[in-house]
């Protein structure tokens, strides 16, 4: 599970949806970052799957990123989401939710994906999720944050399915 600062160029998701797409269901993308057992843990997985630290795209959909963890919040700075290529044709519509207002802070970021139809099984589509790691509260300053990027992927359309 790749953790970077951003270092390349990000291309932001567009303003609006992608045309012609109404989402037949909405995909749940939890990414957790706490302290586990001792240990500091970051994991990401798609909602009702195990194990699988990808978003599949098997049909247009509303995909919702959200954050759990004290520390993690989507990005002041940047946009929450953005793509590592030009994707417009598949990605767009990013809006925002769950709101902290002490923080002025985001926990959930939410955009339209058409399904790549016609598409090679497993084919994969970078993405950044760009957020704020909360560092400590200082009295006089007011949060500190350090920014980070997660770097899963989004199959569009998803690996095969073999039945054993």
């Amino acid at each position: 599970m790749p953790v970077c600062r951003p270092s390349y160029v990000q291309q932001p998701i567009a303003v609006l949806p992608p045309a012609g797409v109404t989402p037949a269901e909405t995909i749940r993308f939890i990414v957790f970052f706490g302290v586990e057992e001792g240990q500091v843990a970051l994991r990401y997985e798609q909602e009702k799957t195990r194990n699988q630290d990808y978003i599949a795209i098997a049909r247009d959909a509303l995909v919702e990123i959200v954050l759990q963890g004290e520390q993690l919040y989507l990005s002041k700075d940047m946009d929450a989401v953005t793509t590592k290529d030009a994707l417009a044709a598949f990605y767009g519509g990013l809006e925002y939710d769950g709101y902290d207002e002490k923080l002025d802070r985001y926990r959930i970021a939410r955009f339209t994906a058409r399904y790549n139809r016609g598409g090679k099984y497993d084919t994969t589509h970078g993405f950044n999720i760009n957020v704020d790691f909360l560092q400590g509260i200082c009295p006089d300053n007011g949060p500190k944050w350090i920014a980070l990027t997660i770097d899963p992927d989004i199959k569009n359309p998803p690996p095969k399915l073999t039945h054993k």
